[in-house]
This record gives C-alpha cells, structure tokens and sequence, in this order.
C-alpha cells in the first residue's frame, strides 16, 4: 500500500508539473507527457503479446508509437491538419502490417496482423486524440465558459481518477449491502455499486471544475446550457474509465499476466495506470468535436 501512495503521488505530481508547462510556456510540453505514455504503453503491450507477434511487426508498431505522436502534435499546432496526418500515419500502419504477410509469410499469420495493429491502436491511436484535445481551439463565447484544451485535459485527469476514487469507496463501503460483480470474469473486485459510485464521482467532479472553471475564467450567464453538459461528461467520462478499466482487465486475462508492468510499484506499468483515461480521451474528445458542431 506504502509503495502504491508513493507511486500515485509520484503521477500526480508529474502531471501537474506538465499541465503547468502546458499552460505557462507551451502546449507542446504536455504532448512530451503524452508520447511518454504511447512509447511505454506500446512497449508494455507488445511484450505482452510477444507470443502473438512476429519481430518484424513489432519493429513496425514501435516505429508507429515513435512517429505517430509527434506527427500529430505537431501538425496540430502549426497547420491544424493533426487528425488527417494521423490519418496518414494509420493507413501507413495498416500498409506496412499487412504487407508482413508477404514478405515475412513464413512467419506471419492473419491473426498476428490483427494483433498487431490493435497493439497500435491501444494505447498510441488512443493517445493520439488525448494530443488532439490537447490542442483543441476554444469554443463557444470564451468569456462565459472557457471551453478549451485546458479544461478537456482536466475532465481527462481530474473526473477520471475521482471516479475511480469513488467506485473504490463505494465498492469497499457497500459491498456486503449490495454485492452484485458488475463483470465477474475479467475482474471479480468490480461491483455494480462501485460502478455507481464511479458515476456519482464524475457528477461530482464535473461540477466542481464547472464551478472551478467558471470562476477563475469565465462567468456563469448560461448555467443552464454549460452545466448539463459538464454534468453530461463526466458521466461519459466516469463510464468510460470503468470500462477502460474492463478492456485492461480483459487483455491481461488474454495473455496470463498480473501487470503490464513495473515502473510504478503497487501499480504495474503505465498501462495499468493510464487504461481509463484512453478510453476517456476518446469520450472527451468525441464531445467536445460534438459540441463544436452544435455550437457551429
């Protein structure tokens, strides 16, 4: 327990120091954060699926970790064009990975091309719209709601681990009461009523950053438009850090591994760490894109 408080205490320091390089010298300095996840989550996964891959198309999704990330950061910021050069980055993937069928046949198979390329996809694809929404332009009247790429990052990193926080103490406190598993064969410690309260952990924290937000940069004139939909996101947010959880629980199942790793003791790897907020990048981002629209 020493060395998991240690370790988390460790993450959430380092997050912050990077969301403060974010905020005060430059974006790109939380896109360095990013790509540390997507070049260690790649490696973690495709150690775990070493069995399942040849060495050629691990050379290939590494190189795409490598890449991906930067090619999308950086188009994102000088040419706003990051969702169509990592478009490009993938089909090169897809290109490459299945071309190993050809000229390594011996030793490739139908299966290790789809291994492979959801190898790149989770974590790096993933990452790559935590990156985007990392750049994602103000929308909306700004002096009222400050919906930007500050404030999505803070959904990602704040509503998740609180949601966490929340199924975790709700799970604990509530089990006997209500001791329905919510998926008992890929994680028999979740229950319904810690998934509740994971939920309830995300209303909280989304309003608390409404109101947090609204405060320090804004004004609360249209409370009755922004905070349904603060409310709206942190329960996508609170549900997909639940089921990121799952997918985690599932793989590791899949390949007969405890951890995906050891960086951080009491934790596992990176991985282990980041396996909601992947899912919740995606959730943020496709929200955000939404209300963009909306508000078009």
């Amino acid at each position: 327990m020493k060395k998991r408080v240690i370790s988390g205490a460790v993450y959430t320091a380092i997050l912050v120091g990077f969301f403060c390089l974010k905020v005060f010298v430059h974006t790109l300095f939380f896109d360095a954060l990013i790509y540390t996840f997507a070049v260690l989550g790649t490696w973690e996964i495709l150690r775990a699926f070493k069995d399942k891959t040849t060495k050629a198309q691990r050379v290939i999704v590494m190189a795409f970790a490598v890449l991906c990330i930067p090619v999308c950061a950086l188009t994102e910021e000088y040419l706003s064009q990051g969702l169509l050069y990592t478009c490009v980055c993938l089909f090169a993937l897809i290109a490459a990975t299945v071309s190993s069928l050809v000229f390594d046949h011996e030793r490739t198979s139908v299966e290790s091309v789809g291994v492979s390329l959801f190898a790149a996809i989770y974590p790096t694809l993933l990452l790559c719209l935590l990156t985007l929404a990392n750049h994602a332009p103000a929308i909306g009247e700004l002096q009222t709601v400050a919906f930007d790429s500050n404030l999505l990052i803070l959904f990602i990193f704040v509503v998740s681990p609180l949601a966490d926080v929340f199924a975790f103490l709700f799970g604990i406190s509530l089990k006997k009461v209500f001791p329905k598993k919510l998926a008992p064969k890929l994680s028999p410690n979740k229950t319904v009523v810690g998934f509740i309260g994971g939920l309830v952990g995300g209303l909280i924290a989304a309003c608390g950053l409404y109101f947090a937000y609204g405060a320090l940069f804004g004004s609360f004139d249209n409370m009755g438009l922004w905070l349904p939909v603060y409310l709206a996101m942190g329960l996508l947010v609170a549900a997909a850090t639940a089921f990121g959880d799952l997918v985690e629980s599932c793989i590791k199942r899949k390949v007969g591994i405890k951890d995906m790793g050891n960086i951080m003791p009491g934790h596992g790897g990176v991985l282990d760490r980041i396996d909601g907020v992947l899912l919740a990048s995606m959730v943020i981002y496709l929200a955000y894109s939404i209300v963009s629209i909306a508000l078009a």
